[in-house]
């Protein structure tokens, strides 16, 4: 490598923006990048030359089962192919950059179940030719049941930073161990006990067993370093590495992760269809907006600044609560948009309280956060998840299109993992019926334990973020996780390892709200970070994310201008309001994160 390369390599991380200043060359830049073991590591790049050979020479080999962690049958490699390197470039339209990809050895790997009659887990393993030394893994979303290619950017990275893969990551992903098929309702898999196993937490760990074993046949050592990206159920998976398998791997980043998954299910059951029957629906015309309107005028300016945003998070509470019901419909029936009837107040005051058992889940949790508050109006968030576009209802097609994905999800919960009956009425599930299921089932997929002693122990990284306007999962879950995990193992300890971020008005997993969309200032709610290469540089050289980070929205091309910037503040500090003589709300140097 030669001194020009080398000097790229130190400060590639921070020039990402910078780096172009007119054309789409992103590519180039990437495969350069690659060409010196992106973000450092200690790689053993395969040589160039005989890399097709190498590559080709992986199909059909297998792994045993005692090199996998958890039961199989074993796992081969279904296909090896050599997949020669592209270019950045433009889509159709010329709106967006098509990230390129550098030379890399793609493998599809089956791993063999031990029960004949469950599903195989699927596995991609992408090996590129020149290596940082590293892998990561990244995960799935919803129920899975489509395999994760690991060719795709992790959450929330800027639209000018590179593919992981183009940066010298060794990516794997699984489809957690089933697969969606035409006319069979995704969450069937959950039948089978092995199947279920699977998608709770053994396919994670055997695909990283299994990418391991990859490393190794094809560049002879193993990764030096493994990290784990994911937002949703994606963040519950990498969770649930860090508390299941501590010595696999050294940086976890999720994103509103779905911790609690069983509270999570059966709220959205409870919340988006029980409660919202027939005239609780709060799909109703006005209904939403409503909600959104009277958030907002209650809580934006209270950090500081009216500009469509809830910031000042644990503030707004009782103040948004005061307010929604001061909108009550004086007859107490629907009389329109600008009024709740009491069975419609009903139902939103039950999506900010949340849901408590009569039995404990696992970890001795016995209740699930409500929502936040703040963004309900926002494009796919309350429309999406919590009504819909029909009312809930029970029929031979349970998930009909329209239907709020909260009780879709839900209600799949209930038949499928719960009730295992697909004919069972979701609407009259009561989970004390059910206790020894529901405890069972909690106890493989819920991500809920705070002692995490032992990825301390192994120096393990571990980045959680929240964003306040998820409607999808409450945020208030993971931040009261990392209050458990708080009082579970001691501040200063926590403070070693362990950093959690929100982030102001967005909803579930967003990169970011464009700007003159509806229901957010003119130039929109920043959401992208590079979490890849801050979680990097905590991991190799000890320097930590700091409490205020700077979140972006760029052009989606060239030269990739800053449209909007805000911070990202490490819990519980929030963003407050600092400009003076008319400084905008879109610059995170008009913002200081503060103690609430």
């Amino acid at each position: 490598m030669n001194s020009f390369h080398k000097a790229f390599r130190r400060r590639a991380p921070d020039t990402f923006r910078s780096r172009v200043a007119t054309g789409v060359v992103i590519g180039s830049t990437a495969i350069l990048l690659a060409a010196c073991g992106g973000d450092g590591g200690d790689g053993n790049p395969i040589n160039e030359a005989s890399a097709p050979a190498a590559c080709a020479a992986l199909n059909g080999r297998t792994v045993a089962a005692n090199a996998i962690g958890e039961p199989s049958t074993g796992a081969v490699v279904t296909s090896a192919t050599y997949t020669a390197a592209v270019p950045d470039a433009l889509n159709a339209g010329g709106t967006a950059v098509v990230q390129g990809l550098p030379n890399y050895c793609k493998l599809l790997v089956d791993i063999k179940p031990v029960d004949p009659a469950a599903p195989t887990t699927k596995v991609q393993v992408n090996l590129p030719t020149v290596w940082n030394g590293k892998k990561l893994q990244q995960g799935g979303a919803g129920f899975n049941g489509v395999l994760v290619t690991g060719l795709t950017a992790v959450p929330n990275a800027p639209a000018d930073t590179p593919l992981p893969l183009s940066r010298g990551y060794m990516t794997a992903g699984t489809d957690s161990g089933h697969q969606t098929a035409a006319g069979v309702e995704a969450q069937a898999f959950a039948l089978n006990a092995e199947a279920l196993t699977n998608f709770a937490y053994a396919s994670y760990k055997n695909t990283h067993d299994v990418a391991v074993q990859m490393a190794l046949a094809y560049y002879n050592q193993k990764p030096s370093r493994s990290y784990y990206f994911g937002g949703s159920e994606g963040g519950r998976e990498g969770m649930t590495m860090a508390q299941r398998y501590p010595a696999d791997f050294d940086g976890i980043f999720a994103v509103d992760p779905v911790l609690n998954w069983s509270g999570l299910q059966t709220f959205g059951n409870w919340v988006g269809g029980i409660r919202q029957q027939a005239a609780a629906w709060l799909g109703a015309p006005g209904k939403i907006q409503l909600v959104h309107d009277t958030v907002m005028g209650a809580c934006d300016a209270v950090d500081g600044i009216a500009d469509g945003v809830v910031s000042a998070y644990k503030a707004c509470k009782p103040l948004a609560d005061a307010a929604l019901a001061g909108r009550r419909c004086a007859s107490g029936t629907d009389e329109g948009a600008a009024c709740f009837s009491d069975a419609q107040l009903a139902a939103v005051n039950a999506a900010h309280s949340g849901y408590s058992f009569n039995f404990p889940l696992a970890n001795g949790v016995t209740s699930y956060a409500g929502f936040g508050y703040g963004g309900e109006g926002l494009a796919g968030n309350w429309s999406a998840w919590m009504t819909g576009t029909v009312a809930p209802t029970f029929t031979a097609a349970p998930n009909a299109a329209g239907l709020g994905q909260l009780f879709a999800f839900g209600n799949q919960y209930v038949r499928y993992f719960i009730a295992q009956n697909k004919d069972f009425n979701p609407l009259n599930y009561n989970p004390d019926n059910f206790q020894a299921r529901v405890q069972a089932v909690s106890a493989q997929m819920d991500a809920t334990n705070p002692d995490l002693t032992a990825y301390r122990g192994r120096n393990g990284k571990l980045i959680l973020k929240e964003d306040l306007a998820d409607t999808a999962q409450s945020p208030y879950t993971g931040l009261n996780f990392f209050e458990a995990v708080v009082a579970r193992m001691g501040a200063s300890s926590v403070d070693g390892f362990m950093r959690t971020y929100t982030a102001q008005g967005l909803p579930h997993t967003s990169n970011g709200i464009a700007a003159a969309s509806v229901n957010a200032p003119a130039y929109g709610i920043p959401g992208r970070f590079d979490w890849l290469g801050a979680m990097d540089r905590w991991v190799e050289g000890g320097a930590a994310p700091a409490d205020q980070i700077t979140a972006v929205n760029t052009l989606a091309v060239a030269p990739y201008s800053v449209v909007a910037s805000k911070p990202f503040c490490r819990y519980p500090l929030y963003p407050r309001y600092v400009g003076t003589g008319g400084a905008s709300g879109s610059t995170a140097a008009s913002f200081s994160c503060v103690a609430p």
